[in-house]
C-alpha cells in the first residue's frame, strides 16, 4: 500500500482513490481517525489528510501518524483556504506540507506523485 487516505467525503475520496491509481498507488481510506488503525501499515509511504473532516485534530492525528510505523510517511493536508487557522495548525503539527483545497485538487497527480516519491 502506497497511500493512506483520513476522510470522510465520497467525492474526495473518488478523486484522490482515482489519481492514485491511474498513477500506479494503492489507495487505503480511513474515514475516522480511529480507522486509521487499520489502515496504517508497513509500507505506506504517504498520509494524505482531509482538514474538512468534521471533529479531526490535526494536532492529535498527526503525532498518531507519526509513531504508528517504522519507516515515516510523508503528511500531507489539505482544506479549505478559508480556514486559514486549520491550515497553520495543521503546519504546527508536523505535516510535510499543507495545502488548500484549489491548490491540492488542481495539482493532484503531480503532487501525489511528488509526495510519496520524496517518501
Amino acid at each position: 500500500m502506497s497511500i493512506v487516505l483520513l476522510c470522510s467525503d465520497m467525492m474526495c475520496m473518488s478523486k484522490i482513490a482515482g489519481a492514485a491509481n491511474r498513477a500506479g498507488y494503492q489507495c487505503a481510506t480511513a474515514m475516522s481517525p480511529a480507522a486509521l488503525d487499520d489502515r496504517l501499515v508497513e509500507g505506506t509511504r504517504l498520509v494524505a489528510i482531509d482538514l474538512s473532516m468534521p471533529g479531526l485534530e490535526p494536532n492529535v492525528v498527526v503525532p498518531k501518524i507519526r509513531t504508528a510505523l517504522k519507516i515515516r510517511p510523508r503528511i500531507i493536508a489539505f482544506g479549505p483556504h478559508v480556514r486559514g487557522e486549520l491550515l497553520e495548525e495543521a503546519e504546527t503539527s508536523g505535516c510535510d506540507a499543507v495545502y488548500s483545497n484549489g491548490q491540492f485538487f488542481a495539482h493532484l497527480p503531480e503532487l501525489l506523485k511528488q509526495q510519496v516519491d520524496i517518501a
